[in-house]
């Protein structure tokens, strides 16, 4: 077995077990402890959707963001929390952030990074907090609940589902909500805890299936899911969870002496993301590909090779060759497309599926991305470095931390925002798990003798 299937299985760890012990599905209303003074602010924090209100942005999961970085105004700030930040942050009303953590409680943080509440749930919390339309929060755990909560952190309704939950749910204009589970389904919840369907992706051999992957959702409201051991995407009416389509990526023989023989195709890990015209666009492990799919009847438009380039040097076996997506790729506000795999490589594809540019950045790669208003792409990876490239592969900044930052979010006064898990990095260090903001003041230049995009 590989490193790279080791560690798929090893985040699945517990599952099967989990799904024999968990009680029969059941809503049930729950007070957790809060801790900190509702400020005046607070208590009338308006019920409105955050400018960032879930992994990757909207719900399209486009990591485009409205506002401009590189704002001289922008002030730093940081701020530790108690656990490792699996998911992205989100930012709510009023600029205010709010960050989930392995140890069990969900933060939030003002604008200038002033704590306003904190909850605890006793339950490590997995996903990115995502807000619905009236201010309510859901975040998933790895009890396997689903967790609700009004702006100020008080609990609402829980929903026990029988598989971890690293899916950021995405809410519908309607307040319904949607996510996936480590159990292989995907959960369909009125704004109140109803149970509307869930919709079960298939497994592959022994794997029992598994949904690692955020819901997207369309401009029709279709929602697109895939499960990490089915190389499918699928595209499910949000009326009853029935499949509308499935695009298989189970493209090439398992046997490559036998075309003949079964086919077998890349693992979908990342969320599905949908573009300005409604393409899909979808990365996966085991495959260097991104696929454009279409939202009519799930075709594949087009599909790009990352590694068929003359920028990387595939036989130099300085990262893995069969490199692949474990993050989602961005969509420019031009509609290009911004990818990156596990390796040290930013790409920009246009949206016919041409490889515009490919740029080195440091030495280790695990990017994850968001483009701003003005194009400029923000790629925080595991080196520590958050770097900063225009739309032409120029790179013209980067930040240095202290660990390893991950899901950068450009705020309303020019920041960018950033989680800094301390509990994940191989760094040697002391410092511990932050949520901090970077300004363009201790923007640093280039490295060294950057690489020219080609």
């Amino acid at each position: 077995m590989d490193t790279k299937t080791s560690i798929v299985l090893l985040a699945c760890a517990g599952v099967l077990g989990f799904a024999l012990t968990a009680r029969s599905d059941a809503v049930r209303r729950s007070s957790y402890a809060l801790t900190g003074t509702l400020q005046a602010a607070d208590a009338n924090c308006p019920a409105a959707e955050g400018r960032w209100p879930s992994l990757g942005g909207d719900y399209t999961r486009s990591g485009l963001s409205s506002d401009e970085g590189l704002i001289a105004e922008a002030g730093e700030w940081s701020r530790e929390v108690g656990g490792a930040v699996v998911g992205s942050a989100t930012v709510g009303c009023d600029g205010r952030v709010h960050v989930a953590c392995e140890d069990g409680k969900l933060y939030t943080l003002d604008a200038g990074g002033v704590p306003l509440w904190t909850t605890d749930v006793n339950a490590p919390l997995l996903s990115a907090p995502s807000i619905g339309p009236d201010g309510r929060l859901f975040v998933g755990g790895r009890d396997g609940k689903l967790y609700s909560f009004d702006p100020n952190g008080r609990a609402g309704w829980t929903y026990a589902v029988g598989g971890e939950i690293y899916s950021s749910p995405a809410i519908a204009s309607n307040g319904n909500v949607y996510f996936g589970s480590t159990n292989g389904r995907l959960h369909a919840f009125t704004a109140d805890g109803g149970k509307r369907w869930s919709f079960q992706t298939e497994a592959s051999a022994n794997l029992q299936g598994a949904v690692f992957a955020s819901p997207s959702i369309g401009a029709d409201g279709t929602i697109y899911i895939a499960g990490l051991y089915d190389p499918t995407l699928y595209a499910l009416d949000p009326a009853d969870g029935s499949v509308k389509w499935a695009c298989s990526f189970a493209l090439y023989p398992e046997n490559p002496n036998d075309p003949n023989s079964a086919r077998t195709g890349g693992w979908p890990f990342t969320s599905p993301v949908v573009g300005p015209d409604g393409t899909i666009y979808q990365t996966l492990l085991y495959d260097s590909h991104l696929y454009a799919i279409e939202p009519s009847d799930g075709t594949i438009r087009w599909s790009v090779d990352l590694l068929d380039t003359p920028v990387i040097d595939t036989t130099a076996m300085e990262f893995d060759p069969y490199a692949d997506g474990w993050s989602e790729p961005v969509v420019g506000p031009d509609g290009t497309i911004y990818v990156s795999l596990d390796d040290p490589y930013l790409r920009a594809v246009d949206p016919g599926g041409a490889l515009k540019w490919t740029v080195r950045l440091g030495d280790l790669g695990g990017f994850t991305l968001t483009v701003d208003a003005n194009g400029l792409v923000y790629a925080a990876c595991d080196d520590g470095c958050v770097y900063v490239v225009d739309a032409d592969g120029r790179q013209i900044g980067r930040w240095q931390t202290a660990g390893w930052p991950a899901y950068p979010i450009v705020t309303a006064d020019g920041a960018v925002l950033v989680t800094d898990s301390q509990d994940y990095s191989m760094l040697i260090t002391d410092a511990a798990n932050t949520v901090q903001t970077l300004s363009v003041e201790s923007l640093q230049e280039p490295a060294p003798e950057p690489a020219m995009a080609q």
